[in-house]
């Protein structure tokens, strides 16, 4: 029997699903509607809020292989933010080195392309403009980039052309549009974007990595982009979403299901216990504090039914402890936050031992200038996060088994 061109596109997002969960997972978030408006020699685009526009004539003539790796090219131009990323690059440049950093990952996870495509070859080379990129394998698109020497314009768009319709020499040719929005976006807007992607992203990985599937050449991708892109916040919520266990159930339909218009799996996250150890001795300051507790409050509210959060305060020894269920913000504003000492980690550690013995992570808040050289970490059975204050020092911990995170402007 015949499939529309829709369930086409549905049985590879299916395959998709069964192939690999990071690109599984991120698919969810992608819509594909048909469209006539897209330049000729483009089959699909893809835009900053995850819209996925295609040629019904395009998708009917692409094997299911092929299909399968076409859309997984647009869900890593998504989660790569490369329609964010090009800033005053040109943008036909842009798409090219970004084309090469996509099918770099799909050549070496297995994807069949479409013939013509921009795909390193068996030395991690790739040519354009008569230049050979080389190390495709370990550069971002920003170093690829850097590395050509752009034609003046004149040749520039005769090339580009060439591309379009697969006419020249070095046999690219390129099937989809990158669609950065007609309207411009403001600062916060592309911010809450990249903030959103990272955060799935980030979930994919945690995912893929309980399955033992994570696609080869992502994490480093992913680490670079995280460097860039990050800052202390964005992590801090990442590392809370590592620590939640996930797992797939056909059981649940996902939500996503019926706007997918396939059964997709639901994404089961459990609770967990995380301890928060704020150092209110007298190094660290009162503006740290508040944006710290700024970001607990943030953090209830995002995993509100996914963590039990212990707040505790402590100089030298703990002063105050606060049980804060199911995202209770009340209680954490009225938090009184006193001390003014000096500091010790020791019993602090001790106690978390003794009083919260079902906690998967500690996420202490310090300056650093502790006694934390003298702690055994090994002793413990609770991963531990270090977040230091702008003026703070890592010096005792850096040897430690530990996640540090610095506080920045």
């Amino acid at each position: 029997m015949d499939l529309t061109t829709e369930e086409k596109i549905q049985r590879a997002k299916i395959q998709i699903q069964k192939r690999n969960s990071f690109f599984a997972y991120l698919s969810l978030f992608m819509k594909f509607q048909e469209s006539k408006d897209l330049p000729e020699y483009a089959g699909m685009g893809v835009d900053v809020k995850g819209n996925c526009y295609y040629k019904k004539e395009f998708v009917d003539k692409l094997t299911d292989e092929e299909l399968q790796a076409v859309v997984t090219h647009e869900i890593l131009h998504l989660s790569l933010l490369h329609l964010l990323r090009r800033g005053d690059r040109n943008p036909e440049v842009w798409n090219l080195v970004t084309d090469t950093c996509v099918n770099y990952v799909l050549k070496a996870n297995g994807f069949r392309l479409p013939d013509g495509c921009i795909i390193p070859n068996h030395k991690d080379e790739v040519t354009f403009f008569g230049q050979t990129l080389t190390n495709c394998d370990t550069k971002t698109a920003e170093e690829l980039y850097d590395d050509l020497k752009i034609p003046e314009q004149k040749k520039l768009k005769i090339y580009i052309e060439e591309i379009k319709d697969g006419s020249g020499e070095d046999g690219h040719k390129s099937f989809d549009i990158h669609i950065e929005g007609e309207e411009k976006l403001t600062a916060k807007e592309k911010k809450a974007i990249k903030d959103d992607w990272l955060g799935k992203i980030q979930e994919a990985i945690t995912i893929s990595k309980i399955k033992g599937d994570i696609p080869r050449g992502m994490e480093r991708l992913i680490e670079g982009l995280h460097k860039e892109q990050i800052d202390w916040k964005s992590l801090l919520y990442n590392y809370i979403s590592q620590q939640i266990p996930y797992n797939h159930s056909y059981n649940y339909p996902h939500k996503k299901s019926i706007s997918c218009g396939c059964y997709m799996p639901n994404v089961l996250k459990e609770k967990i216990d995380v301890v928060i150890g704020i150092d209110v001795s007298g190094s660290v300051g009162q503006k740290e504090l508040s944006d710290f507790l700024s970001e607990i409050i943030g953090i209830a509210r995002a995993f509100q039914d996914r963590i039990d959060m212990r707040l505790i305060t402590h100089e030298t020894e703990v002063t105050n402890d606060y049980m804060v269920r199911n995202g209770n913000i009340e209680k954490i504003k009225k938090m009184k936050i006193e001390g003014g000492g000096g500091t010790s980690h020791i019993e602090p550690f001790d106690y978390v031992k003794d009083k919260a013995r079902d906690t998967k992570c500690v996420i202490w808040l310090t300056d650093g200038y502790s006694d934390l050289n003298q702690i055994d970490f090994n002793k413990y059975s609770f991963d531990n996060l270090f977040v230091i204050n702008k003026d703070g020092t890592d010096e005792q911990i850096k040897d430690k088994k530990c996640r540090i995170i610095k506080l920045r402007e």
